[in-house]
């Protein structure tokens, strides 16, 4: 029954519009600490596009990591269900989405779509902001959507991690964590990553490991510091030859 409920538009704009404003009190009323944001510092605000990566279980915390007036966030939505209610939440928090694609039927729709506005929003000086993980895993597994677009356009990727003290983490696919108002929270910047037009496949992906790497190892890090226990990425994918 929830299920069909979640297929109404009123519903998702409900529920979108209802976690808009716990994120709002979650940013808040949290006492945010930034580190490593001299990595950034001439990136944001500066005015060019850039492609902002974080994993899919820290999504509730993504709006602590700037101010309003820094950046210019596009969010890459999925075409699903849940999809539906995160793109609600975006408007209700003055975000622009790029909705990407969905499987049906055997076959994904609006992928083409969705990475033509990502170029669009990057040229006009925009910040996508992708969740590499998502919408369905593997979890904390950098997929190679992102570093492409990165090579098409030479906007670089921005990665950014999170964790909070007051939490409760789910027992999902991406082991999510719902943030609660009034504690402590990180936000850990990592090391930005141009590519340029002419990189291989192969070094394509020795930078995604270098990056997915470094936003475990950055994530592990304030999970530790704020009491709890690093997640582990889920198993990589074997890539056939």
């Amino acid at each position: 029954m929830f299920k069909r409920l979640l297929r109404r538009p009123g519903v998702q704009s409900t529920l979108g519009w209802s976690v808009a404003q716990y994120m709002r009190l979650v940013k808040r009323t949290t006492k945010w600490e930034t580190r490593y944001a001299e990595r950034v510092s001439h990136i944001l605000g500066s005015g060019d596009g850039v492609i902002a990566l974080t994993w899919h279980s820290r999504f509730m915390m993504l709006t602590a990591a700037w101010e309003s007036n820094e950046l210019d966030p596009y969010v890459m939505i999925s075409r699903s269900r849940d999809g539906a209610v995160v793109a609600a939440t975006c408007k209700a928090l003055g975000l622009q989405t790029l909705r990407g694609s969905a499987r049906k039927s055997g076959r994904t729709k609006g992928g083409d779509a969705a990475a033509a506005g990502a170029v669009t929003a990057i040229k006009s000086g925009g910040c996508v902001v992708i969740t590499p993980d998502g919408p369905r895993g593997p979890r904390q597994r950098l997929g190679d959507g992102p570093l492409r677009l990165a090579r098409a356009t030479g906007a670089p990727l921005m990665p950014c991690t999170f964790s909070i003290a007051r939490r409760k983490q789910f027992s999902s696919w991406d082991r999510f964590v719902l943030p609660k108002p009034f504690g402590k929270g990180l936000i850990l910047w990592g090391t930005p990553v141009s590519l340029l037009p002419h990189t291989s496949d192969a070094e394509l992906d020795a930078i995604r490991l270098q990056i997915e790497t470094e936003m475990n190892t950055l994530m592990a890090e304030a999970d530790i510091e704020l009491g709890h226990t690093a997640v582990e990425p889920a198993p990589a994918a074997v890539k056939s030859t």
